[in-house]
């Protein structure tokens, strides 16, 4: 049974986790966490002092003198989370809410205190656990689409989403079912009152008989969406003539096979369309018609075709293959179909044509890589004044890493990320070939010499995904030793190592994209 409480244990628990996915939270809660910081470095000092020792028996004693230190520091934080969780009730009845940044719309921040760190982990926790609420998976969701679209089966698909879906959330049916189910514990829910009253204070919704929305960016609300979503779920899935139904957050795909595959008319197609709408109204909500789009596939997937943009110089600018192309965008890839020719020998020019599926990366992915490569440049050429040789080293990384495939080591469960396993699913490289085009624009009009020239032209999209070239970077920027210097060797005395870059230098100018 699930431990709802909240205790040095609990707390405990949730301190190893976060650690182990790489957020340090001792360096988050610097003034909480001070004097088992301070023992931390001076055990970084022990080490060092254990790496340089020489005899066995002193060594023994650095070794018992550091044990003793790490058995300290381990009590400094118990005691730490300890005072976290005293007088809970009243800490919860203290928590703030602040409006934060509009990263496309506003979102909002918990004020910032160790105490409020631990009870929402604890929190968040609790409701996936209890519900078992947890978010679709994207692989899955996918892989599921692109075998549905490949069995050529008569379908008509509604892609949609939902219109400000944190800010549109009715409060009363998702409080409502909260506070009265008796499953989550006293203080669980206490704190989730609280937030939603903070966020009705900030959003002047106080005496609202019907406020709406929860707080984005705070860690709860994707659970409370969740949980709130799982009601409109269920009643799509009770939709006539639905064979498949996902939704990720609040892009939703609907595919149907109607009854009648021969005679079905565009009124029919649009009743899919009207029928989840209204779903989705009745629940409080109401999705977005600008996003909207229902594909007709009863003949067969032609009616999706892909739409292609090209490269000029240092912008885009669309293609317009075909007088109206539909293109199933969805979860970052584009999907549609290609006329491909094939010929039947190579001694006869008889031909026969044929519509390939094609599933390739969305406009707005294409130019973020492409916006990432500006910058990189541009930061290059900033750089280079004081320092080339690590200016263009900095450049070659970035492209390297952009290029590439990589693993977010003590982050996210060691996920590995990068041109191919960011994008599994393409089967289609016009992007990533345009991408090679427009990396190869800014190496011969990036003022750049010869040899480094030669040097970033190793690096392509296309091979970085075919290959899945795979390269392990470091954290951070580190100096590796000169193992070649030896005590007295006056001609490598000046030789400090070898400089790399690692993700903290990387990502440092892309944060905004």
């Amino acid at each position: 049974m699930l431990n709802q409480s909240f205790n040095q244990d609990t707390f405990q628990e949730i301190f190893d986790k976060e650690n182990r996915k790489g957020k340090n939270v001792e360096n988050i809660f610097k003034t909480e966490f001070q004097p088992s910081l301070d023992i931390l470095k001076t055990i970084q000092a022990k080490n060092v002092e254990i790496k340089k020792e020489t005899d066995r028996e002193k060594k023994k004693i650095l070794y018992e003198e550091n044990k003793i230190l790490k058995r300290e520091r381990e009590l400094l934080i118990k005691e730490t989370l300890l005072l976290a969780c005293d007088n809970l009730p009243k800490k919860i009845n203290d928590v703030k809410l602040t409006a934060g940044p509009i990263i496309g719309k506003q979102t909002y921040i918990l004020e910032h205190k160790l105490e409020n760190y631990f009870i929402s982990k604890k929190v968040q926790q609790n409701i996936a656990l209890t519900y078992k609420v947890k978010q679709a998976n994207r692989y899955a969701i996918l892989s599921q689409l692109i075998k549905l679209l490949e069995d050529n089966f008569p379908k008509v698909i509604v892609r949609t989403d939902i219109n400000s879906f944190y800010e549109n959330i009715p409060q009363k049916p998702l409080m409502g079912k909260i506070n009265s189910d008796h499953l989550l514990s006293v203080l669980t829910k206490r704190f989730i009152n609280k937030i939603i009253l903070e966020y009705n204070i900030l959003t002047g919704q106080t005496t609202s008989s019907n406020p709406i929305g929860i707080p984005r960016g705070v860690g709860i609300s994707p659970y409370l969406s969740e949980l709130y979503m799982r009601m409109i779920d269920n009643e799509i899935k009770t939709m006539p003539d639905l064979v498949y139904y996902s939704r990720y957050v609040d892009d939703i795909l609907a595919v149907f096979i109607p009854n009648n595959t021969i005679h079905i008319d565009q009124t029919e197609i649009l009743k899919y369309k009207k029928e989840l709408s209204a779903v989705v109204k009745k629940a409080g909500l109401s999705i977005n018609a600008a996003k909207t789009q229902t594909f007709n596939l009863i003949r067969g997937i032609d009616f999706i075709k892909i739409r292609r943009f090209e490269f000029l110089d240092d912008s885009i600018k669309t293609i317009k293959v075909f007088s109206n192309p539909k293109t199933i965008e969805y979860l970052g890839y584009k999907i549609g179909t290609e006329l491909r020719i094939k010929k039947y020998s190579s001694t006869t020019t008889k031909t026969t044509s044929f519509s390939k599926l094609s599933i390739d990366i969305t406009d707005k992915k294409f130019i973020e890589y492409k916006k990432k490569v500006k910058a990189a440049f541009d930061d290059f050429k900033k750089k280079r004044l004081n320092n080339e040789k690590n200016a263009f080293k900095l450049l070659r990384t970035r492209i390297e890493f952009l290029t590439s495939n990589t693993r977010l080591r003590n982050n996210k469960g060691n996920v590995i990320i990068g041109v191919y396993y960011s994008n599994p699913f393409l089967n289609d490289d016009y992007s990533l070939k345009l991408l090679d085009k427009y990396l190869k624009w800014h190496i011969d009009h990036g003022g750049l010499k010869s040899g480094q020239k030669s040097d970033l032209m190793k690096l392509k999209f296309t091979e970085g995904y075919e290959k899945r070239r795979f390269i392990l970077f470091p954290l951070k920027k580190e100096l590796y030793k000169n193992h070649n210097l030896k005590k007295g060797d006056l001609v490598n005395v000046n030789n400090r190592g070898i400089l790399r870059y690692g993700l903290r230098e990387i990502n440092s100018i892309w944060k905004k994209f």
